[in-house]
């Protein structure tokens, strides 16, 4: 099967500050994937099957102005010879929007799945046994091109970022040179075996334990590097105990399941049903990419205008720069774990005549052990003109830690209506909450998921990104009871999608760039970003989209300390969407039938407004500039045959 996908995402810039057309990002993808199976029965208790997959996902992220050489158009010099990393570098103009191509792209990631699979079958009395084996090897190839267009700040450091670009003076600039193709390889070995017992006529249960080994991730070439804590330094993998994945492997992945289901009552109207079950992350390759972003494969330089040395725009990343900035550093935690979470729920099922079921429910999760990040070689925070990291022949050290921990908690409420009298129906609703160190690697719109202070990841601790408290859901399909008679009124069908829930966490921060911890800038353009101080009640009983927030409850820390704000402490807007459609069937002949459609999305026109401007400093700070789409409608035919 192959599968192709071109998305365009017409605002490319990190985060949520792009409003200015004409550097999106292109995103085609392909996946292909073919499977061979074959299934023998042994005897009429006994069956086993094998499968043989291949799987393959290709995807690229490619700037909107690939192949038109903007930085040149405009007098920026061109950073990178490649022709393939051409645009114009990514301004940052503090309080405005993003101009330029997004600094981590072009990129490329095509992975390849190789898999084995055997699984048996073998029923025995009142027991039914499985166990199998699942083994995979797993490629990785492809590229980021970070910084290869150059960065471009100002800060605003006189009070108007926007004055300072036009009087050509940038607060900082940065570039990377690379040669740094990835080329990632690991296997993974799953042993499984799980009996279901029929203890009772109305009792069962199930319990099952699997083994998984996921060797970590290696260059095939060694041709990668990692900063060394024992050292200082950075050193090639695989050489002097160096591991060739930059960690070692774990190999105490256990997970154990337990189900029980039981039916009280005799007429069978009643199911209790619990279980627990511990998984593990599958995929070590997305972590290890950063092997790829040390010295001598990547080297990042940094710019800071200096009285004797200003940096000027005809000439950003000069050669000649006098200063020793240092270059940032990647490394992992030498014991790096295996993620993995702990599940458990507890439901109440209850039939309800012939053809509904209602259900309710207890769902926990708990991650333990997660990919976390953070900055090892962080300074303190200081008010001294000169404050140095611990390891001051380098910038900021990220590394990749098996500490972050989350946890989920949910009570859900669902009714289904099984097709009957030409009506079928879904309605569930969710309380739910999320609670977790960081939701993810890199910046995203609601949080920077990085510690402010990484000597203190604790203070990071708070919602989830996609926390989301409160959200009912209604789908259903209804057959028109119109006259069959006529061919004009028979064959109706009215579809819908509705969709309410509240909004998701976000939070506060002081402008990207600004150090007012005076801890120490990321050298490549993400990470740390200093929060706030918060003297007084920042919600409103009645936010509207110009004043989201009570701005007035935030105030910059004096500088050399960090602020006192949490990790999404606000909530954003909620989200409405009534998506309904009307469907006419008409058989033309047998096989053959014509269908009309008419869709309309999001039917009441509801403005869903995006998060609001978080960002301290900001002229637009606690407005809302953006908006989901508004109502659409649209019609179609289609031959079905």
């Amino acid at each position: 099967m192959v599968s192709d996908r071109d998305f365009f995402e017409p605002y490319g810039a990190r985060g949520s500050s792009a409003s200015v057309p004409g550097y999106g990002n292109d995103i085609p993808r392909r996946s292909q994937n073919v499977m061979l199976s074959e299934t023998h029965i042994f005897s009429p208790n006994f069956l086993n099957e094998v499968r043989l997959g291949f799987d393959r996902v290709s995807l690229r992220v490619n700037q909107q102005n690939q192949g038109n050489n903007l930085n040149k158009a405009v007098g920026l010099p061109t950073v990178s010879t490649n022709p393939r990393d051409t645009g114009l570098s990514e301004i940052v103009v503090s309080g405005f929007s993003t101009l330029g191509d997004e600094i981590n792209n072009p990129q490329r990631d095509t992975a390849n799945t190789y898999e084995l699979i055997d699984s048996a079958s073998w029923a025995r009395g009142s027991h039914l046994f499985k166990f199998g084996i699942d083994v995979r090897r797993l490629q990785q190839n492809g590229f980021a091109d970070v910084e290869s267009r150059g960065l471009l700040e100002f800060v605003g450091f006189t009070g108007n970022a926007l004055a300072e670009m036009l009087q050509d003076a940038p607060s900082a600039t940065a570039i990377a040179r690379l040669d740094n193709p990835q080329h990632l390889r690991t296997q993974s070995y799953n042993f499984y075996a799980q009996d279901t017992w029929r203890a009772r006529p109305n009792l069962t249960l199930t319990l099952g334990l699997r083994y998984e080994y996921n060797t970590p991730a290696v260059d095939p070439q060694d041709r990668a590097s990692i900063y060394d804590p024992a050292t200082h330094s950075i050193v090639a993998v695989g050489k002097n105990g160096i591991p060739r994945a930059g960690y070692n492997a774990d190999k105490n992945n256990f997970a154990p399941r337990l189900g029980i289901a039981w039916v009280p009552d005799a007429a069978r109207r009643w199911v209790v049903r619990t279980g627990y079950g511990i998984y593990y992350d599958q995929s070590a390759l997305a972590p290890s990419e950063g092997l790829y972003f040390n010295l001598p494969y990547f080297n990042s330089q940094l710019f800071i205008p200096t009285a004797q040395f200003p940096i000027i725009l005809e000439n950003p990343f000069p050669s000649n720069y006098p200063g020793f900035i240092p270059n940032g550093a990647f490394t992992f935690q030498r014991n790096l774990r295996t993620p993995y979470m702990q599940q458990w729920n507890f439901s109440l099922q209850r039939q309800i005549g012939l053809s509904s079921v209602a259900e309710l429910s207890y769902v926990g999760t708990k991650g333990t052990k997660l990919i976390d990040n953070r900055d090892i070689n962080q300074a303190k925070p200081s008010p001294q003109p000169v404050n140095l990291r611990p390891v001051p022949q380098f910038a900021d050290i990220d590394a990749y830690e098996s500490r972050g921990n989350s946890n989920y908690n949910a009570l859900q409420a669902r009714f289904t209506q099984r097709f009957h009298a030409g009506l079928s129906a879904l309605a569930s609703y969710t309380w739910s909450k999320s609670i977790d160190d960081a939701s993810g690697f890199f910046s995203s719109a609601g949080d920077p998921n990085f510690p402010q202070d990484s000597n203190n990841v604790r203070g990071d601790r708070g919602l989830s990104n996609f926390d989301i408290r409160h959200r009912f859901t209604l789908c259903y399909s209804y057959d028109l009871p119109l006259p069959a008679k006529n061919i004009l009124l028979r064959g109706w069908q009215t579809n819908g999608v509705w969709t309410f829930q509240t909004g998701r966490p976000f939070t506060v921060t002081l402008l990207p760039g600004v150090d007012n911890s005076n801890t120490g800038l990321p050298s490549i353009g993400f990470g740390v970003v200093d929060r706030p101080n918060v003297v007084g009640n920042p919600n409103l009983s009645h936010p509207a989209p110009d004043r989201w927030f009570d701005t007035s409850a935030f105030l910059t820390p004096p500088f050399g300390a960090f602020g006192n704000a949490g990790r999404n402490i606000l909530a954003g807007p909620g989200f409405s969407s009534v998506n309904i459609s009307l469907i006419k069937n008409t058989m033309i002949r047998e096989g053959l039938t014509l269908q009309f459609r008419a869709e309309i999305f999001n039917l009441l026109d509801r403005a869903n407004f995006n998060l609001p401007d978080s960002f301290l400093g900001s002229p637009s700070f606690g407005r809302i500039l953006s908006a989901g789409t508004p109502r659409r409608t649209q019609f179609g035919l289609k031959l079905l045959f």
